[in-house]
């Protein structure tokens, strides 16, 4: 069991809450956004494959479709991970910020 799957077991309860999360998926996800090329530019022509490729909840995909990162950050992401949602907006592509690694 991971962390972030520990963390909510802990917190709601596995009956409370419906089952754990992938947090992990959720964060490497976020991460290969900022840091994989490929995923990025996958992710610009066609985001559903991508979140296809990781093993995400529903509630997950929908913060992910959401472009949020206080949804994100809801389901135990990462502050700095969940910023990387941003990069697929147009308003941020060209932020200097993705440029640094």
């Amino acid at each position: 069991m991971g962390f972030c799957q520990l963390e909510v077991s802990l917190k709601f309860g596995v009956q409370d809450y419906g089952g754990f999360v992938s947090c992990y998926d959720l964060s490497r996800l976020l991460f290969d956004l900022k840091m994989n090329e490929a995923t990025y530019q996958k992710s610009l022509q066609d985001f559903e494959s991508v979140l296809g490729h990781y093993d995400l909840s529903s509630e997950e995909k929908d913060a992910l479709r959401s472009g949020d990162p206080r949804k994100l950050r809801q389901l135990g992401v990462h502050g700095m991970l969940c910023l990387y949602i941003k990069r697929l907006s147009p308003q941020f592509r060209d932020n200097v910020y993705w440029a640094q690694k």
